[in-house]
């Protein structure tokens, strides 16, 4: 709200109308665009209104003129203008106009925050995979695309899967694993786009465990079941002739901070690992057994997820999602300093050179144009354990690129890299 000038005091009034200018005028003039301001003076203005001073002056002569707008400016709604002029007010009809005036600010306020379009997403990894969502969200990528957003962390995949399938999130960063088998199970999970498109985990192990063999007896611990470390230990096992849980037991620990302590306190003694805990492992000289992005395996690591029926109901809230979340991968492959700074307030208090390796890591991972790997997410439908109906799943049966492919059409990738 803004509030023009003064003129037209009667005399006996001057004094205290110009005390009441001088006071309220800086929150009007200086606040414009700024919420925490305009509500500190419209909070005040009603305490200052019910004292004395006020509520028993005599009328008086004021013009005021106010402005009342949207303060984004990239929406349509267009600013009035409105001009209450010389009109002769007592106090109490006065404080009936502001409060008026407070109520219809509030009211334009409410209509824009109305006009986005809510949407919650989640991230379950603190690994630089959540980078792009993390991205759009400081830079306010989603809400320049008209949406409002929310982030949640969900360290889960069957957490995950049933926040999605219940309508709770409407798009998540996930895994394969749990994809596959939600669909196994009668449900209409859908990958719209590429994360992580590269299996980037690593089975790293005490000083003292020399060779996979050495794990015979021995636990391995993995962040949940039935998510990406699950899959990648019972690979790695299955790959050295070990058999889980007879050979070697697999404990589902938690985050990987959890992970890192569960090996030093030896209650484990190797884990599945992604970047940024691969290169504090190697600092910390613990042994790295195997490293699947290394071992020839095509796998999709991360995907964007959502239902098939809500993509179908809401195909335009996810056009934005895509351009918001495109534009993100932008950033973070073009503005590096800026990723690793969004970077570092999610992953807080990581090392600057682990963070940039890690960046570095990642970059090669994520997509430019999100499209998934075909042939590794053919391949993670393959080796997910699905009651046998894995054999029955389709590519195009969970995955759905036409959002992305119709944004390249468009040329909108090409005006983002300005290939």
């Amino acid at each position: 709200m803004f509030i023009g000038e003064k003129n037209h005091f009667t005399s006996p009034q001057k004094a205290l109308t110009e005390e009441f200018w001088d006071w309220y005028s800086p929150y009007g003039t200086s606040c414009k665009g700024d919420y925490d301001g305009r509500m500190i003076g419209k909070l005040r203005l009603m305490r200052e209104w019910n004292s004395e001073r006020f509520s028993n002056s005599p009328g008086c002569h004021l013009s005021l003129w106010l402005m009342l707008g949207n303060d984004n400016c990239h929406s349509a709604m267009e600013e009035m203008i409105v001009m209450i002029s010389t009109v002769r007010l007592n106090a109490k009809r006065l404080l009936l106009m502001v409060c008026f005036v407070i109520l219809l600010v509030e009211c334009l306020e409410t209509s824009h925050a109305a006009q986005l379009d809510a949407v919650n997403l989640s991230y379950s990894a603190l690994v630089p995979s959540g980078a792009p969502f993390w991205i759009a969200q400081e830079l306010k990528l989603f809400e320049k695309e008209g949406l409002k957003t929310q982030l949640l962390y969900i360290n889960a995949a069957p957490r995950v899967m049933a926040a999605i399938l219940a309508g709770e999130v409407q798009v998540s960063l996930s895994g394969v694993s749990p994809l596959v088998s939600t669909y196994a199970q009668g449900n209409d999970p859908m990958a719209i786009a590429g994360a992580v498109n590269q299996i980037n985990v690593s089975v790293f192990a005490r000083p003292e465990i020399r060779s996979a063999e050495d794990l015979r007896g021995k636990r391995i611990g993995i962040t949940r079941f039935g998510g990406l470390t699950d899959f990648s230990a019972q690979f790695a096992l299955k790959k050295w002739g070990l058999l889980p849980a007879k050979d070697v037991a697999i404990i589902q620990i938690g985050d990987a901070s959890a992970l890192m302590g569960a090996m030093a306190g030896n209650a484990i003694q190797a884990a599945t690992l992604q970047p940024p805990s691969t290169i504090l492992a190697a600092q910390l000289r613990y042994r790295e057994l195997l490293d699947l992005s290394k071992s020839g395996l095509e796998y999709q690591n991360t995907v964007v997820l959502t239902t098939r029926s809500l993509l179908k109901r809401s195909p335009d809230m996810f056009r934005k999602f895509l351009r918001a979340y495109s534009a993100a991968l932008a950033v973070f492959h073009k503005q590096k300093d800026t990723a690793i700074g969004v970077i570092a307030r999610y992953l807080k208090g990581m090392d600057p050179l682990v963070l940039e390796k890690s960046y570095e890591a990642y970059r090669a991972w994520v997509p430019e144009i999100p499209y998934l790997n075909r042939p590794g997410m053919e391949a993670a439908i393959a080796l997910t354990p699905a009651g046998g109906k894995e054999k029955e799943i389709r590519y195009s049966d969970i995955v759905d690129e036409s959002m992305v492919r119709e944004l390249e059409q468009q040329g909108f990738y090409r005006a983002l890299y300005k290939k």
